[in-house]
Parts: C-alpha cells; structure tokens; sequence
C-alpha cells in the first residue's frame, strides 16, 4: 500500500509541475496540500562543533518525514550553506540524495574570521513558505592568524568524558585504552532489526573539551519548522523530485516564444545532453536525474532563427535570514592550549595532503543518452587522416557529409537501404549539439578519441532526428566559438562530489615514516549494520587524549538515535 501511495503522490506531483509552469499562480490549497504530502524537514550530522582554520568540517545531511523522522522519499537535491554573524552566505553546497541522505565536507580557510556561525539545511520545496523553513546548527570557528576578542566568554562545557548510551544500540569496544598507531576495532551491535535498518554516521576525534558536541536528540536542535501549512503561492521552488532542476526562459522582440527547443548540455567526458521546450511564456525545465560536477555548460536554443532570441537561467532563491540568532563564542583561558595543539597538528597534517588527500569516486554511470545502441569508432584503431572530412570519409561507415560552398552537412545512412529520411542527424561534440557544421570540421580530428554512429530515426526530448553522430574528444575539453544571446554558459551550482576518505595503513609499516597528527581519526557518512560479522576499524594517531566515538542518525521507524563512548589513546613512548 505504501508502494502504491508513492506512485500516486509522485504522478499527482509531475502533473503539478506541468500545471504550475503553464500558469503563474496556483490556489493556496493547492500548494498547502502538496505540503502536506511532502512533509520534508532536513537534519544534519556534523563531525564537531568547532573547528580552527586548516581543519576540514565534515558532514551528513538526512532528508525526514517533519512527523516522523523517516527517510523521505521525495525530495533528490539538498542544499546547505555556512552562514557568518553578519548573516552573509560563505559557501552554498548542493547535494544528490539517496535514501535521503547525502555528505560532504568543508576545509576551513584562512579568509574566515574567528566567530560564530550557523549550518542551514534546506529542501527547493522547504522555501516555499512565507515564513521559510530551514534547518540551523551553530557551528564556531577560531581564525588564530585573524586576532577577534568579541564575545568571548570565559564558561566550560561539561565533562566530555560522558558517555551517552541507548538501550537499542551500542558499541562493542575490545579495550578503552590504546597506544599511538594501534589498529582499533570494533563493533555496533542491536538486537532490533529496526535500529539494524537505521541510517546513521560515526566519527572519532578528539574532544577538546570545551566546545564538544552536545546533540543527544533531533528534536532538541533549535529547527525553524513551521506548524503551519502556509504558502507562498505567488513565487515558489518546484520540488525536486526526479533530480537537479535547472529552469529559465526565453524572450524575443517579435517572435513567438511558445513550443522553441532549448538544448543543455555538460560538456565533458561524462558529458549530459538534455533536450526541452518551452510553454507559451518561454519558460524552461530541465531536470538532472543524474549528479555531474561538470563545470562546462552550455545552454541553447536550437532554432533556425534563434538569433531572434534572448535565453537566461533563473536564479536561485534568496533566503530570508533575518531571525537567525547567534550565540555567544564560548571559551576561556584553558582553550588556548587546546587550539595552540590543534593548530600545530592542522599544520602538519596540511604539510602532508599531498600524501593523505582523500579520492574523488568516479562517476559510475558513464552511459551515453543513446545508451548502447551505437556503433564506436575508436580512431586510434585505424589510421589517422589529417582532416575531419576524411576522417569521416574513410573511418566513419555509413556516414556521409555534404559540401555546398562553406556550409556542412552530415547524413546517416539508415538500416533500411529503401528509405531515407529528410531530417538532419543529430551531431553532438562531448555532449553538445553543433548545428553549425563548419567549426566541426574545422576542428582537428587528432584531438578525437571515439566516433558513435546511431542509425535510424531517434527521439530525444522535444525533436526527432534521423540518426546520430557522437563525436568524444580525447580530454573531454571541446569548446564552441559560437556566441550570440541564443547561446549562454551559465554559472551554476555544481553538485558535490562523493569522496572516499583517506585512512593511513600501518599494517607491513606501510606510511611508517610520515608523521601522523589526526584529530579526526574516522569518518564513516554511511553505517551498514546489515552485516553482523563487519568491524569498523581505523589506527590510532600520534596525538594522545581522549577521543569521543559517536554514532549518530536514525532508526528505520525515525527514531534518533545519539550514543557516545570516550577512549582514551596514550603516549606509546611513556608505556
């Protein structure tokens, strides 16, 4: 039954998307009852609550049901910004989810004043209230080589030397004391198959004692959630329910703007193409089902007489953050010691990220929009031409061009040798769609990797072609000279790379000689507890003291969940 209501919600939503951008206003009852099926709030995890410059901030975000705490469903983009005391953004990340969650990290720069600030967590659809919702944690970051004595106060946290258990779930600790560089281990264990389906993050770094973590319950955070359903129904955010939403519009002086195609494309080795129109206003909707930090991208109108038109991309909504309060920067003569420690430590380990940096993941969905129904042209295998004219000539089989004075043209035989069809093939460069055929071939083919021939008529998006011709350079680099209003590459918000976090390996005395001063000494963003037998293991660093083990996130019925264990890591010099 559940199955069932989530496609009935999803198809109810499509048909609101289609009906919202044909109009501009929708009823508020509309709108609040969308609300009131999405129900979304954000939390965040973060791997502490202070940080000196040089230090790497790391965090999850959970996508929740508002009543429930459940992973939700709908929502594919998450956004999150660190915003300063003066209430101004200083970086703005956006997020693919899955499952509802999704983790990044933040180093800490130099440019950054010592002083209080806040993490904000938002969905598209959460700013569509009057009264925006967003999630916010404070977060205080300490500038050493930028001296601010305001709002300091001389005030101590609690013992952070407390542990904080849940009867559901718990850690499984061999010892509590270790040496510097020991491989520690150890295991989560419940009984309940609802905490073992939960979605949770484990860090372990050192406490300092003074600005630790103190979350124990998502409900504790001061969270700007809304009881109410109330809607600004005169400019909202669609929800992004299938991926990355990119929009826009056209305009012209006398030409109508109704039904045009717009082409998009992320230009690149694992390049995207997307194909639209727009309704009877010039708008535009592009939806990214698929995350691509690409930063090449090209927007266009693909029209014979797009010279008549103008195309911009839609900005992204300001929010409103005038009821943010901050707290007062919390330390006191004990806390210098603590930073003057972390501070060298940070040094060193910077000294070192060379060796220590972590792994951007590939992307694994490296399939062209034609997916698998080309033939590839590898050139490399064939003897190379100076020319694209006779590259295509004597490589490209079933592929012919035409020259009629400086103009191009390309045409791809079909399957069926009776019929021909007068549409023109689709040519494509690294994602992006050449129209004008005559810097293709101007263009030198020692720089292509591969040629990808699809025959027959193919539908993309809002056009038909017969055929397509796929060419892929060997960087993924190509560049058009094309310019003019019909043409824009927009500066847009890229998604957040998934990244494999380094981790030193002592075992054989493997990184034996590099020096090793982590705070931070894991960081899992993804728990599998499916899996009874898996330890979690990690080696110790060179910097003794105690280190907090703290698992936190949600059961698989939104409960949270918030356990910590102290252990305690010696100098192995003094043993």
């Amino acid at each position: 039954m559940d199955r069932l209501i989530h496609i009935v919600l999803i198809a109810f939503i499509v048909s609101f998307q289609q009906i919202s951008f044909a109009q501009k206003n929708n009823t508020a009852s509309e709108l609040d009852e969308i609300d009131k099926k999405l129900n979304e709030s954000i939390y965040i995890s973060t791997n502490a609550n202070s940080f000196l410059t040089g230090e790497t901030l790391l965090y999850k975000i959970f996508c929740i049901e508002k009543s429930t705490n459940i992973a939700s469903k709908y929502s594919k983009i998450a956004y999150l910004q660190l915003v300063d005391s003066n209430k101004k953004t200083v970086f703005v990340h956006k997020l693919f989810l899955e499952n509802g969650t999704a983790n990044s990290d933040y180093f800490i720069p130099t440019t950054l004043e010592t002083g209080n600030y806040k993490l904000i967590g938002y969905t598209n659809w959460m700013l569509n209230k009057k009264a925006v919702e967003y999630f916010d944690l404070d977060i205080y970051i300490v500038n050493p080589y930028k001296e601010k004595s305001t709002n300091i106060i001389s005030q101590k946290e609690s013992n952070p030397s407390e542990n904080i258990t849940n009867e559901n779930i718990s850690f499984d600790l061999k010892s509590k004391t270790y040496s510097n560089r020991d491989l520690i281990h150890f295991k989560i264990t419940t009984t309940s198959e609802e905490f073992k389906q939960g979605n949770y993050s484990v860090s372990v770094r050192k406490a300092d004692g003074f600005l630790s973590q103190k979350k124990t319950n998502f409900n504790d955070l001061k969270t700007n959630r809304n009881s109410t359903t109330d809607i600004n129904n005169t400019e909202f955010s669609l929800p992004e329910l299938r991926g990355e939403i990119i929009s826009g519009k056209i305009s012209a002086t006398s030409a109508e703007v109704k039904n045009k195609k717009i082409a998009l494309s992320i230009v690149g080795k694992n390049n995207i193409l997307k194909l639209t129109k727009t309704d009877a206003e010039g708008k535009f909707i592009f939806n990214l089902e698929k995350s691509n930090s690409g930063s090449n991208i090209v927007v266009q109108i693909i029209e014979d007489n797009k010279q008549d038109y103008s195309i911009e991309i839609d900005k992204t909504k300001n929010i409103d953050f005038s009821n943010l309060t901050f707290p007062s920067l919390q330390f006191n003569s004990e806390f210098k010691q603590n930073i003057s420690e972390r501070l060298i430590s940070s040094q060193i380990e910077n000294a070192y990220y060379s060796i220590k940096k972590d792994s951007i993941l590939a992307s694994t969905d490296t399939v062209p929009f034609y997916n698998k129904l080309s033939t590839e042209f590898k050139l490399d295998l064939f003897t190379r031409f100076p020319t694209m004219e006779e590259t295509i000539t004597e490589v490209v089989k079933g592929v012919v061009f035409a020259k009629n004075k400086n103009n191009y043209s390309i045409h791809v035989y079909d399957y069926d040798p009776n019929y021909e069809s007068e549409l023109p093939a689709l040519i494509v460069v690294d994602g992006l769609i050449i129209e004008d055929l005559k810097e293709l071939f101007a263009y030198s083919p020692k720089n292509i990797h591969k040629i990808n021939v699809v025959k027959g008529i193919y539908y993309y998006g809002a056009k038909s072609f017969n055929g397509i011709v796929a060419f892929t350079t060997k960087n993924g680099d190509y560049e058009t000279k094309l310019k003019g209003n019909f043409i824009l590459r927009p500066e847009l918000l890229k998604p957040q790379s998934k990244k494999e976090y380094f981790q030193p390996d002592y075992a054989n005395n493997k990184n034996e000689r590099i020096p090793d001063y982590r705070h931070q000494l894991l960081w899992l963003p993804k728990v599998d507890l499916n899996n009874p037998e898996s330890d979690l293991k990690f080696y110790a660093s060179d910097v003794s003291g105690k280190y907090e083990i703290i698992l936190e996130g949600f059961s698989a019925n939104g409960k949270a969940v918030f356990i910590k264990e102290i252990i305690d890591i010696k100098d192995s010099n003094l043993n």
